[in-house]
This record gives C-alpha cells, structure tokens and sequence, in this order.
C-alpha cells in the first residue's frame, strides 16, 4: 500500500530588488509625511479665510462659506482651528509673515531708500494681486482676543519702524526728499492695505499695472513732473 504525498510547490527566492522600501523615503519623499501635510491644510485654511475675510470682513464670513470654498466640511475646519477667533489671528500672522519677507528682499536687493520703498511696493503689491489670490491685509483688531491684539499690534508697530527707517535711510542717501517719513508710512500703506477690497484679476488694470500706478504718485504726487520739480503753484503755472 502506497501512499500519495503532495508535492509542495517551490516557493521562489526573493530579489533584493523587491524589498519594500522604508518608510521614511516612501514615494522618493515626494509626498510628506502626516505632519507635513497637516500643515500643508492648516495653510490653505488660513489662506482662504485670509482672502475671504479681506474682501467681505470677518463678520460678514461664515466657517461654513470657508469650508465651502476649499470643499470641505465645515467640522474639518475645527480639526485645524479651536474657533473662528483663533483662525483670524493666523491669517494677521500670515499676513505679516508675507509683508516682513517681501520687506526683506527688498532691502537685500537694493542699494537705495527709494530703490527699496518701491522694489517692496511693486512685489507686495504683486503678492496682493495674483491670480491665485494672496491673503489680504486685515484691518479688524477686535475680532481677536486681547492677547492676540497685543501680539498683533506689537508687530505691526515693528514692521511700521523698519519701513520708517528705508524712508529715513533715503532721505540721508538723497533718493528721497526730505519728507515726515511716519506720515509717509501711514499714507501708502493704507492705499495699499485697501487694495484687496477693490481689486479684481478680470477688472480694467493688471496687478503690476496698479503697482507702477502706486509708484508713480509717490514719486510725483499728482502734480505735472516738470512742475512739481520747478516747485511751481498750478496758478502760477497757468500764469505763464
């Protein structure tokens, strides 16, 4: 009496090649990791309530538009932000992450006090006006808790000084007149802090159409070039 015993099948050697790779270097670190992408939300929630708080005003603005418009559920906002209150003190803090580096560059890059002011106005002004919408500057204070007011305000008070001081460095150099350099400030800045509230990408001007506008009035006011260089009254000029 025989009996039949099946014959197991050859299992194949493995390649060295077919190694799962580690986790670490998953897709080429093309793809980041749960902490990386987490931020990487986090950021396109702040952005988005940025531009919409900018444009409509925070109370005007509901989470649930801000969920609606990065297509999302209103709950998965609050995975990212305790509240509304919290949220609309990361879009001031983006905003003046945006404006210090676009300060900084613009002070490597040129040599100048006027080269700086208006290198630093063209490029923020760029950065407000793209195509894909940048965050706004944001004016309401009282939608954050005191303490995030205080901190707030501390750093608007130092990047004030810092653009204060270009105006100051351009005075010395000779590239600009002699002017209040704080009152200076205050003025283009609030023209340009305005812009996200009127400007639209399909409207009659370009970004950096607006920007070489901008420039253009802090150069020369509104008065004719020559005119303004002869420091002649528009009556005494129609006069000759």
């Amino acid at each position: 009496m025989s009996t039949q015993v099946d014959a197991k099948p050859k299992l194949r050697p493995r390649c060295p090649a077919a190694k799962r790779p580690a986790k670490s270097v998953k897709w080429n670190n093309a793809v980041g990791g749960a902490d990386e992408q987490y931020q990487l939300k986090k950021q396109a929630v702040i952005a988005e309530a940025s531009r919409t708080f900018g444009r409509h005003g925070y109370k005007n603005v509901s989470l649930d538009e801000i969920a609606a418009a990065l297509n999302v559920t209103k709950p998965a906002l609050y995975y990212y932000f305790k509240n509304k209150q919290e949220l609309i003190y990361e879009c001031h803090e983006l905003s003046m992450r945006l404006g210090d580096q676009v300060l900084k560059d613009a002070i490597a890059s040129e040599s100048t006090g006027y080269g700086r002011i208006t290198t630093f106005i063209k490029n923020y002004i760029s950065l407000l006006t793209d195509e894909m919408g940048a965050p706004a500057i944001l004016h309401d204070f009282s939608a954050m808790t005191p303490a995030d007011q205080k901190k707030i305000t501390a750093r608007r008070r130092k990047f004030d000084l810092e653009l204060r001081q270009v105006f100051e460095d351009g005075i010395r150099d000779g590239s600009i007149a002699p002017c209040d350099a704080k009152l200076a400030v205050f003025w283009f800045m609030g023209a340009v802090g305005g812009i996200s509230q009127w400007f639209h990408a399909e409207g009659r001007l370009r970004g950096d159409e607006v920007a070489d506008i901008f420039i253009g009035l802090l150069a020369h006011g509104i008065r004719p070039v020559a005119v303004g260089k002869m420091g002649m009254t528009s009556k005494s000029a129609r006069s000759r």
